[in-house]
């Protein structure tokens, strides 16, 4: 009877963990489907044009995220780190939206532009369209289950000094989710935000900050994540940078195929 006891126990253990699963799937270019428990998110998963560098979603891909086709169904947020091409196509977004009648996107006020741009009945949507004032600080979003933290920082390189990023921390049934879009390396704005206190699961950081070591020591020192995934990474991606990552931070996971997963 105590044998049966603790086979039971530890079915049910198994069971319990199983269910609870989490983990992050990779759709292109920085582009990642978080799910934790029943929570699922995308991030700038949503976009058609890589700029002939990186990859983008196939149209079968684009479809089922549009349509709500499983897994992708009851998704709880979609956040769009920025409106550059290779992160945003406000077509798709738009789609997104009107197929998915409770869903809201939290984004950036240019997103925000770019979608009224391309739709006629842009006030079907528009209360779930959702953004912060443009201010210093973290500024947060909630709903049963996720909790969003936002925040907005420079894009990386003087030419897109006028792009509106933002940093994300989604808690996602107590996992804690960074994404930090194109945000430059600016160790004064990462101290000013206290991420070093945020105590994060999984972070996707663009492979850059990992091909240097001032790269690599504002992750150690700021994002400190149990687990870092270097994504944006050119299709055509030199095996130097590769071999640049692996020194640095040779722990770091490198998303470069489309449908790649990681739990955590």
């Amino acid at each position: 009877m105590l044998f049966l006891r603790i086979v039971v126990f530890i079915i049910f253990v198994g069971l319990s963990t199983f269910s609870i699963a989490q983990k992050a799937t990779y759709i292109a270019n920085s582009g990642v489907f978080v799910e934790v428990g029943n929570t699922k998110i995308l991030i700038d998963a949503l976009f058609t044009n890589g700029l002939r560098r990186f990859s983008t979603p196939n149209d079968s891909k684009l479809a089922a995220m549009t349509t709500g086709k499983s897994p992708y169904n009851n998704l709880s947020l979609a956040l769009i780190t920025h409106a550059h091409q290779d992160h945003c196509d406000p077509s798709q977004l738009s789609k997104l939206l009107l197929n998915q009648k409770t869903l809201n996107c939290l984004t950036t006020p240019q997103v925000l532009d770019s979608i009224e741009a391309v739709m006629d009945d842009y006030e079907s949507i528009h209360d779930r369209t959702l953004t912060f004032p443009i201010s210093r600080g973290w500024r947060t979003y909630s709903k049963e289950g996720l909790s969003i933290k936002a925040a907005y920082a420079r894009h990386a390189g003087k030419i897109n000094a006028k792009v509106q990023d933002i940093i994300f921390i989604a808690d996602m049934e107590g996992k804690k989710v960074l994404h930090l879009g194109d945000a430059d390396m600016d160790p004064n704005r990462f101290d000013e935000l206290k991420l070093q206190y945020e105590d994060l699961d999984i972070a996707f950081v663009p492979f850059w900050y990992m091909t240097s070591f001032y790269g690599a020591e504002v992750i150690h020192k700021y994002i400190k994540a149990k687990k870092i995934i270097a994504v944006h990474f050119p299709l055509n991606g030199s095996k130097l940078s590769l071999e640049k990552i692996n020194k640095f931070l040779p722990e770091v996971m490198v998303f470069q195929n489309p449908g790649q997963t990681v739990s955590f």
